[in-house]
């Protein structure tokens, strides 16, 4: 499917971020998205964080105010699960996927889109 495609649809399970990037830069995103996606990641609320708290060096409010409610360390990579308050056709789906190399804290966040269902062997803490 195209990126024009995708972008026009109510019917769209992910969403490249940003909605209207290059098809190019979408199928890049769909494709680390995929490959994320079938690994069994164990997710940490952020919320288990302390006040003043500090996560991959950067503080708890970091975090917070990119609405990211959960992270992992899975290999050699360091992950952050979003989840929107505001999702659905017009706006993104709910869940959003970045990461970066793990044991660099000056690395640069990879974007990995917007999707509206988690992939079933990635597990959220019980406590949901």
């Amino acid at each position: 499917m195209r990126q024009s495609e995708r972008m026009n649809s109510a019917a769209n399970d992910w969403e490249a971020a940003p909605w209207d990037a290059c098809d190019e830069v979408a199928d890049r995103q769909l494709e680390g998205y995929r490959e994320r996606s079938v690994k069994p990641i164990q997710w940490q609320a952020i919320r288990s964080i302390v006040p003043n708290g500090k996560l991959f060096g950067l503080e708890k409010q970091w975090f917070v105010s990119r609405d990211v409610e959960y992270f992992a360390e899975h290999g050699d990579e360091q992950l952050l699960l979003i989840q929107l308050a505001w999702h659905g056709f017009p706006d993104p789906p709910e869940w959003g996927l970045v990461s970066r190399a793990a044991g660099n804290e000056n690395a640069r966040w990879s974007e990995w889109g917007y999707f509206a269902h988690l992939p079933a062997c990635w597990s959220l803490p019980q406590d949901q």
